[in-house]
């Protein structure tokens, strides 16, 4: 027997502390406080601590504070607990007399009028106030706190009397925080822990035997008692007075004990009054699942899971393996209607009646239940979620709500805070209770991809799959037999196919059970507006009872005409692919409906290529449209995307992204512009990620939304090629081509006559050459459509800049303010190009290549010729193609030409730029097979709208290697594709550019000018020389320019393979500045003047 003043070991049976000389009490006062073990613990570390200080005479007569605040919800004991501290205070001689003034937080006021008096009173006792959180301000209020006078007051008191607090969680846990100099005046807290079944059967018990005498029970009584608190635990709600129903219901048991009169000497079966419900086995109620309609896989699993855990319960009470009882929480997926929460809650019967759970409750909750609009709040809110689930299920509806990030990619502080609380009770409470969080599939899928941490707390997995057509009649005819209606056969064929129509067009909101529900509802009021006009007292109660086929609400798929269809299309230009799919699937479609099939359409997904401004995006809309009037889609909404709106920043959120968009498109259509730019290169797996992501959306989905992905023509290629399963789901292409001349000129006067202005012929010839010389020199980037907004919008700008002059002039009429001219028209766009004859003039001052200078004339002539024969309406524009081999010896000036000749071919009108490309084998060729492509196409992408330079042109044949052959293939078939966009130059040496060109026939077929430079003669070279030197400013004296002269008569004379023609008056002219500066530093100081640096002797060449 333990000593309850010294707290040692004696003898059962001696009367007396062998160790202190006290009486032994054979009755402990902490046993009659149920559970509270940690309350228990804490109680007697502070009886320990008093004895020790009593055994050491130095300190005897310290004494250390014991002011305490007692937390706890309604019935948890908190004043039971005061009077058990006065009597174990008082037992172990920590307080002088059996003292316990409880003041009440209604008297509190009266308590305060007369202070000094009560205080005086507690003396040597303990000072209990109760309910204190009715006396607390608000957490944002200024109120002053009726409670100061105590906290300010107990300074100077010493620790006599003890005070003790004691409130609610919900308001005094919240006042402690905001708080803390008040809570550090308080020694220690008791937190009451809400009871659970079996112990409020225990404070029912005890209360009958220390109240009543009353401690016998039947076996049947006993067992019927536990079950009566289990079911009220099940059952219980916010207003569930835990101990206080124990209270209540020992008096009921005594007052039905004492009915019975003297001969009671125990409780029995009857005295056990209230509802409990009929003891089930867990067989039975496993039984019950068989009844639920469908789910075949999550019933299987239920059992499964209730066999393990029974399994698992029987082992540990047999000391078998683990004796911990094992976690278990549950993730259940699952769309609207498919019985998620009818699973919950029979999970918790049986995980009751298994034992694992004590009363099987489900404590029902979602984001807006969880999560709390004040800071710091949100973990508060969980937690007592948590503490009300205990025993039982806390099931967490839309849990992918609480993501750390949220749908629009913004960090959610207050739903990570809700997840990161949960997280953590779930793993501190192991075993007390079960968290089922539940919600759509893929939604639950990105929450686990943000939150992996999540994920790993679950060990059970349910995906309850969407019911089928013939389940959710079977659903249908539950409704129908419970109110007793009967369908007839017609009736039941056509909602049996109503059925197989919705749930094939169904999306993730289709609720299931909760659909068949309003579908039935629907049926009866059709049915009663039916009867509404007929003597229903003459009808019999079949007739009332049977739903016949016009109840059915069943609107039958119509035929559409492929007319009505086209005419969305109306005022859009070409087309004519776009037209044909529509006119295609409508007679499909009619077809499947005059064969009386619905739904067989599992839709197409398409690849529209084109050029920007071909009118994919405004062809996508309408086809949208189009689609819902032939049935194909539910809603016909456009989603438009690409890839910022698809491809996020980090791992995981990805896909995130691209579900939402596949949700928002749901019932319409998905539009990806610029779709190859999610496969920007082969380590791109963020794009990887989209991809893989909405190909899983297109098979899961089938038939739910369309997609279509746009882009330029040859990326839409490769991209659809790269994936085999882009390629398998992506079945039709539809390209747009660019609008040509005709259809341009349409789209501008359909723009004017839009904004009511009038065009003349004339002005209508004009535009149309115009566009006729846009068409014929565009590139990729080539706007179409836009281009031809482009120019009516400045053809309007210009058209008000003229009017302004004129509108002072009595001639000007109204209808001119309408009418657009060729002086309206803007000139050619891009680069402003330099006049044809300044142009010719400068290429006229380059020294020497007259065969070069007299070729590019003879094109100018021709240029003019063709230009001004379209203006004269002789004949259309006409693009003139060409491309050149130029040749010559080094130093010739083939490049310099180069330059110049797009300067040339602008002013020309041939090409839109004067821009030169620079390239050669370095800068083709790539360094593994298959890289070299790339590189020339994106060179040729560069040289658009100007001119390729590849210089010693002859070096990508060298040797006949396969990278050179890449290469030159390539050119070939851009020059052929692009033809008239750009213009190539090869240069090179003439006999080696000769022999390159024989090589490659169709090469050399493609180059329609070859121009020639001949070495410089050596008056030509002198003039280069002495241009060389004016630019930096030197002059030649008469006799210096005839020595040069002869210099380079005698170079000529030498000169080998090697000669680099004006390249060696480049080095003549640098030997002669060297022999200059050496010369002029040998000369006196004095002798030095500003020409000395710049004059050229005879001597210096």
């Amino acid at each position: 027997m333990v000593c309850q003043n010294c707290h040692k070991e004696n003898r059962s049976k001696a009367k007396f502390c062998k160790w202190c000389g006290q009486q032994l009490v054979t009755t402990d006062l902490l046993d009659k406080l149920v559970g509270l073990d940690e309350v228990k613990n804490q109680l007697k570390t502070i009886v320990d601590t008093y004895t020790f200080l009593r055994s050491r005479k130095d300190i005897s007569k310290a004494r250390i504070s014991l002011n305490a605040i007692v937390i706890g919800d309604t019935g948890t004991g908190k004043t039971a607990l005061a009077e058990i501290l006065r009597d174990y205070f008082y037992q172990h001689k920590i307080i002088e007399k059996p003292q316990l003034m409880m003041v009440d937080a209604v008297d509190y006021q009266r308590f305060v009028d007369k202070w000094d008096e009560n205080i005086k009173k507690a003396k040597n006792g303990i000072l209990f106030f109760d309910n204190v959180q009715k006396l607390l301000p608000d957490k944002y209020s200024n109120q002053v706190n009726p409670l100061d006078k105590l906290f300010v007051e107990m300074d100077k008191w010493e620790d006599n009397p003890i005070v003790i607090i004691s409130g609610l969680s919900k308001g005094l846990e919240d006042f402690l925080e905001s708080n803390p100099a008040v809570a550090n005046r308080f020694k220690y807290t008791f937190r009451m822990t809400t009871p659970n079944f079996q112990e409020l059967t225990e404070i029912c018990k005890l209360n009958l035997q220390l109240k009543y005498g009353i401690q016998d029970f039947s076996p049947e009584a006993d067992k019927q008692l536990l079950r009566f608190f289990k079911y009220q635990v099940k059952i219980k709600d916010e207003t569930f007075g835990n101990g206080h129903l124990a209270h209540k219901t020992a008096e009921n048991i005594f007052t039905q004990y004492i009915s019975r009169g003297a001969n009671a000497t125990r409780v029995e079966l009857s005295d056990i009054t209230g509802y409990v419900p009929e003891e089930r086995s867990v067989e039975d109620i496993l039984r019950d699942l068989d009844s639920y309609i469908g789910m075949d896989e999550v019933k299987a699993a239920v059992k499964e899971m209730a066999y393990s855990v029974q399994n698992a319960m029987q082992r540990a009470e047999r000391g078998l393996g683990e004796q911990e009882k094992m976690s278990m929480h549950i993730i259940l997926t699952g769309n609207p209607g498919t019985g998620k929460t009818t699973i919950a809650r029979k999970l918790g019967e049986i995980l009751a009646a298994i034992g694992y759970l004590d009363s099987g409750h489900v404590v029902e909750v979602d984001r807006a239940k969880m999560v709390s609009q004040y800071q710091g709040e949100t973990p508060k809110v969980v937690d007592a979620l948590c503490d009300k689930a205990k025993g039982g299920i806390l099931f967490v509806d839309e849990a992918y709500t609480l993501a750390p990030v949220s749908a629009s990619g913004d960090r959610d502080a207050q739903g990570a805070q809700a997840l990161e609380k949960l997280m953590k009770r779930m793993e501190d409470d192991r075993g007390q209770f079960i968290v089922i969080a539940a919600g759509y599939r893929t939604e639950m899928e990105n929450l686990f991809r943000v939150n992996p941490g999540f994920r790993s707390r679950f060990n059970y997995f349910l995906d309850i799959k969407d019911y089928s057509p013939a389940e959710l009649f079977e659903i249908m005819q539950v409704f129908a037999k419970q109110k007793k209606y009967i369908f007839s056969p017609d009736a039941q064929a056509l909602t049996q196919k109503m059925i197989k129509e919705m749930y094939d067009s169904r999306d993730k909101d289709f609720a299931n059970g909760r659909t068949m529900r309003t579908l039935f509802d629907q049926i009866c009021k059709k049915q009663a507006q039916r009867l509404q006009g007929a003597n229903i007292s003459a009808m019999s109660n079949e007739e009332l009872m049977t739903i016949v086929r016009d109840d059915i609400p069943y609107d039958a798929p119509q035929t559409v005409s492929v007319d009505d269809c086209l005419k969305k299309l109306d005022g859009l230009v070409g087309l004519s692919g776009v037209k044909k799919e529509i006119a295609n699937l409508a007679a499909f479609l009619n077809l499947q409906i005059a064969r009386g099939e619905t739904n067989t359409f599992q839709g197409k997904h398409y690849v529209f290529t084109g050029n920007p401004g071909t009118g994919k995006t405004t062809v996508a809309r309408i086809m949208a449209d189009i689609f819902k009037t032939l049935g194909v889609v539910a809603r016909g909404q456009l989603v438009e995307a690409d890839r910022s709106k698809l491809v996020a920043g980090f791992s995981g959120q990805t896909a995130i992204k691209t579900n939402q968009l596949v949700d928002q498109a749901m019932g319409g259509v998905l539009f990806i512009d610029e779709a190859y730019t999610l496969k920007s290169n082969d380590g791109d797996s963020f794009g990887a990620e989209a991809i893989d992501t909405l190909l899983k959306r297109l098979e899961d989905d089938r038939g739910k939304f369309i997609c279509i992905v746009a882009g330029y023509t040859d990326q839409m290629h490769d991209f659809i090629d790269t994936n085999p399963g882009l390629k398998s789901r992506f079945t039709q292409t539809i390209h747009f081509d660019d609008y040509t001349p005709d259809e341009l000129t349409e789209i501008f006067l359909h723009l004017a006559s839009g904004k009511n202005f009038t065009v003349d012929e004339e002005t209508k010839a004009a535009i149309h050459r115009m566009f006729e010389q846009l068409y014929l020199r565009r590139d990729k980037n080539f706007g179409n459509a836009r281009e031809a907004r482009r120019i009516f919008n400045e053809a309007v700008e210009r058209q008000s800049q003229r009017l302004v002059k004129q509108m002072t002039s009595p001639d000007f009429k109204e209808s001119d303010m309408f009418a657009l001219t060729t002086a309206d028209l803007p000139l050619s766009q891009g680069e402003t190009a330099r006049p044809l004859d300044v142009v010719l003039n400068e290429l006229e001052e380059f020294i020497g290549m007259r065969s070069v200078k007299d070729s590019i004339r003879r094109l100018a002539v021709q240029s003019m010729f063709m230009k001004q024969r379209a203006a004269m309406g002789a004949g259309s524009v006409q693009q003139m193609s060409m491309n050149f081999v130029l040749t010559g010896n080094p130093g010739t000036g083939k490049t310099s030409i180069a330059r110049k000749m797009g300067e040339i071919l602008q002013a020309m009108d041939i090409l839109p730029t004067s821009r030169v490309i620079e390239a050669s084998r370095a800068t083709l060729v790539g360094k593994y097979m298959g890289e070299t492509p790339k590189i020339v196409n994106s060179m040729c992408d560069k040289a658009m709208g100007g001119i390729l330079f590849i210089d010693e042109a002859y070096t990508l044949s060298d040797g006949g290697d396969m990278y050179g052959k890449e290469a030159i293939d390539t050119l070939m078939k851009r020059m052929e594709d692009d033809r008239g966009k750009f213009v190539v130059i090869a240069a090179g040496y003439k006999d080696k550019m000769e022999e390159f060109m024989m090589m490659n026939a169709g090469l050399a077929s493609r180059f329609t000018h070859k121009l020639h430079i001949d070495d410089y003669d050596p008056d030509e070279l002198l003039a280069i020389y002495k241009h060389m030197a004016q630019k930096e400013q030197y002059q030649f004296t008469p006799e210096a320019e005839l020595k040069a002269l002869d210099k380079i008569y005698k170079m000529v004379l030498t000169k080998t393979e090697s000669w680099g023609n004006a390249r060696e008056m480049r080095n003549l002219l640098d030997s002669t500045i060297q022999h200059l500066s050496e010369r002029v530093s040998a000369l006196p100081a004095d002798q030095v003047t500003k020409e000395t640096y710049q004059i050229i002797l005879p001597e210096d060449i």
